[in-house]
């Protein structure tokens, strides 16, 4: 065995060691966590104690609270106390979902159980929850369940899960490995470096563009558990992209987009709630899927956009409105996604008529009930094709949260679309 991995080696045990002694000064450091500390301590010298600590520190802490902790730790760690030295852990103190990140949110995952002492006494037979994340529990609680506590905890997680914008083919060109058209220039630009022979050709290929995204969003009030949760999903999707437009239909169609674009959350809901003039009150989906592209489908507003319509289906105005509305939005739009709520439900069947009536217009069919489907719908969004030969008219495919099928879901047709490319 060489030197280089015996050295390793050391570096690993210690390292895993001092996650455990961070763990006695009750901060908590996951698996990605330690291993970018593993990269930065390949890049400095082990034995000088001011390279190593500064490598640590900004590999493993990230909030000034902690240094104090982390101090204490490496002081230990770096003296050579022993883990048996040191008093026994205490419980961890609920740190709620701010101190965690879930894994589907971002790179890293910080995870912090829930301190039994603050919860209610379990009866006989009962199991506490013990190692269940805050953010776990989160992501997997409906909306209708959620508190003033839970609502302000998950605020903090869905302002990091803006979604990535599909992409498109631009008619604008950029230099590329291979590809269609020559690049005669860069191509004679090079020759010049041997003696005016092409040895290396330049090629060059269509650039990617965003997608508009539309949300077509249902504030009426079966949906009002739902929609602030959402609205919170739209205002940091606004804040990500300019191409992103937001609409609200109950019993009239309201654009929301400027008042979501507002960088303060809070107001940016404020905002909302005095423009919406049907909150909570009746649904009248054809109605405003029929205005919809009246007002805004003839201004280009849905040609080759993908739109996203979030409702529950409980149609109280004329089905076939709605039917036609949805045949006319999916002619002009890249790809339909309904975000229904009632899916996460694994019993549940779309039988009532305003569901039965759209759905055939829909390309993507997914639950809207938590976190983990927010989630799910914003990998789905950032995975779809560039163009519409991967989507299946009219298949409204069913795909629950959490399925595998979700992620990569947008490209499991490639190349099996009807129709010619739609930008």
């Amino acid at each position: 065995m060489s030197a280089g991995i015996i050295q390793r080696n050391l570096v690993v045990g210690a390292l895993a060691g001092f996650g455990e002694l961070l763990r006695r000064f009750e901060l908590e450091v996951g698996a990605a966590r330690l291993q970018t500390a593993l990269g930065a301590l390949g890049v400095v010298d082990p034995a000088d104690r001011f390279s190593v600590y500064w490598a640590l520190r900004s590999s493993l802490i990230s909030r000034r609270e902690q240094i104090e902790a982390f101090d204490a730790a490496f002081d230990a760690f770096w003296s050579g106390t022993s883990l048996d030295e040191l008093p026994a852990p205490a419980p961890a103190e609920d740190a709620g979902a701010e101190a965690g990140v879930s894994k589907g949110l971002v790179a890293e995952t910080a995870q912090q159980s829930f301190d039994p002492a603050d919860s209610e006494e379990p009866g006989e037979g009962e199991d506490l929850e013990v190692g269940f994340s805050a953010v776990e529990r989160l992501r997997t609680m409906d909306f209708r369940d959620y508190g003033p506590d839970e609502l302000a905890a998950a605020r903090r997680l869905l302002q990091r899960l803006a979604p990535a914008l599909p992409q498109r083919r631009s008619r604008r060109m950029r230099p590329a490995a291979s590809g269609a058209l020559l690049d005669r220039r860069a191509t004679l630009r090079s020759a010049m470096r041997s003696d005016g022979h092409p040895i290396q050709l330049r090629w060059r290929d269509r650039d990617l563009a965003s997608r508009r995204l539309l949300f077509l969003v249902d504030v009426s009030g079966s949906m009002e558990p739902y929609v602030r949760p959402v609205l919170i999903f739209l205002q940091a999707a606004c804040q990500a992209s300019r191409r992103v437009e937001v609409f609200s239909f109950g019993t009239r169609l309201t654009r929301l987009t400027r008042e979501l674009a507002n960088r303060n959350p809070s107001r940016a809901l404020e905002r909302v709630a005095g423009k919406v003039p049907d909150w909570a009150g009746g649904t009248r989906i054809g109605d405003a899927v029929k205005e919809f592209n009246r007002r805004w489908g003839h201004r280009g507003l849905t040609r080759g956009s993908v739109v996203v319509v979030v409702s529950d289906g409980w149609e109280r105005g004329d089905v076939s409105t709605l039917a036609e509305g949805m045949k006319r939005l999916q002619r002009a739009a890249h790809t339909v996604v309904w975000v229904n709520p009632l899916l996460g439900d694994p019993d549940y069947e779309p039988l009532v008529a305003g569901m039965a009536a759209a759905l055939p217009s829909v390309d993507i069919f997914l639950p809207g009930h938590n976190l983990g489907s927010l989630e799910d719908l914003a990998a789905v969004l950032a995975s779809l094709p560039e163009d519409r030969r991967g989507r299946r008219a009219g298949s409204g495919r069913r795909l629950r949260s959490g399925a595998p099928s979700a992620r990569g879901a947008a490209a499991e047709g490639r190349g099996h679309r009807a129709g010619g490319p739609h930008s």
